[in-house]
């Protein structure tokens, strides 16, 4: 087998999408594929430093360096294709809204769209990030109460704007790829889909983790972006309240960064909270792993949640709310391989967590149950579920 296929990043290698690429090809290069990369961007020094990639693959940095769906950079990505028999371009996590005029210019080209976030994410960001704005002056919080949650609730003026731009989307393309089942029959209703055989749901892959720590510490950790508008790291602060006096002999560590970091870590004064560290950004969490026992997530949405994986791969048993058929596939079923709370009820989160800090059996079970849930998210797995959807596409040809 000789399939020629190209993957488009905006930015490569830079964060979660762009791991699941590289252990892509990683699989794919195995199996006989050529691969190809079309970037606005390119780290090569970013690449882990056990890859193979730089060395395997021919990267293609896009002639615009401002603006990845600009016309030369359409007819770039349509006439490298053709010089170089790609079959299939798969665009990862980006819209690319350039797709008409690569099609006007190589007509041969099969064009994969992978949709890793949550389906209509975009509508929680607005009206989360509109909410926010609230404590900023009057004027916005009067903008919010007297426009703002009328074109969310009322006119649906959000979700309507957002539709249009995935149906467009999708007409666009040859398949278009969710992260599960549950964002694939999303697509299917809210888009109104009569025939939804572009619609194939494929996970991130996680790949098994080596010299696997089992011994762990008595920590909670958090590992992400410090954002308000999806992570919502104050709630766990909160819930981190709730349980004071009662995490005697535990520590918090929020391992990473972002403009929300000072407003928490004030938010952590204010609270007098007991044991808990800042770590900042890390370029290695797995020594955060070996070390934690549990991880949580108390995001408004998630995708995938690429740390709900990485913990289980690690042993470390993960909590969350269930704010996303993502979240709840990963972790299902709870109590087994993770534990899902009903959003956002912090009572109901507190009181989870602490039964799992105060059961060391429970944990121990459930550390072997994540491990093996892991497995079912190895490159192995996803990958032949790459290799049925590329052959599947070969066959239209």
């Amino acid at each position: 087998m000789n399939t020629r296929i190209a993957f488009f990043h905006e930015r490569f290698p830079l964060g979660g999408a762009e791991r699941v690429t590289l252990d892509l090809c990683e699989y794919l290069l195995t199996r006989g594929y050529t691969i190809f990369l079309f970037t606005r961007k390119y780290y090569a020094e970013k690449l882990p430093v056990d890859s193979s990639f730089n060395n395997r693959v021919e990267v293609l940095v896009l002639p615009d360096s401002s603006d990845s769906n600009s016309r030369n950079n359409a007819r770039f990505i349509a006439e490298k294709a053709r010089e170089r028999n790609i079959e299939v371009l798969i665009i990862q996590a980006y819209a690319l809204e350039s797709i008409p005029e690569i099609r006007s210019v190589n007509k041969e080209l099969k064009i994969v769209y992978c949709n890793h976030g949550m389906p209509f994410w975009e509508v929680r960001d607005k009206i989360a990030r509109k909410k926010g704005n609230v404590k900023v002056s009057l004027s916005k919080a009067l903008q919010y109460y007297l426009i703002d949650i009328h074109k969310v609730y009322t006119f649906k003026t959000y979700y309507k704007r957002f539709y249009r731009a995935y149906k467009k989307l999708y007409d666009e393309v040859d398949a278009y790829v969710t992260l599960c089942e549950g964002y694939s029959e999303l697509i299917r209703e809210k888009l109104h889909l009569k025939d939804a055989h572009k619609l194939f749901a494929i996970s991130n892959s996680e790949k098994p983790v080596r010299d696997l720590v089992l011994d762990k510490q008595r920590v909670v950790l958090f590992v992400g972006r410090l954002s308000y508008a999806d992570k919502r790291v104050d709630r766990l602060l909160d819930v981190w309240h709730l349980l004071k006096g009662q995490t005697t002999g535990w520590r918090l560590i929020i391992v990473g960064e972002g403009a929300e970091k000072k407003n928490l870590e004030a938010q952590a004064r204010r609270l007098e909270l007991d044991n808990v560290e800042f770590a900042g950004f890390s370029n290695h969490p797995k020594c955060y792993y070996d070390m934690a026992s549990i991880l949580c997530m108390t995001s408004s949405f998630e995708g995938w949640g690429l740390v709900l994986t990485e913990a289980q791969a690690n042993g470390v048993v993960p909590i969350a709310f269930g704010c996303s058929d993502g979240v709840k596939s990963i972790l299902s079923p709870s109590g087994v391989n993770g534990v899902v709370v009903e959003p956002f009820d912090l009572e109901a989160y507190a009181r989870e967590l602490l039964s799992l800090m105060n059961d060391d059996a429970r944990r121990k079970q459930m550390q072997r149950q994540v491990i093996e849930k892991s497995k079912s998210y190895s490159p192995e797995v996803v990958g032949k579920e790459w290799i049925a959807l590329l052959e599947r596409l070969e066959r239209q040809s």
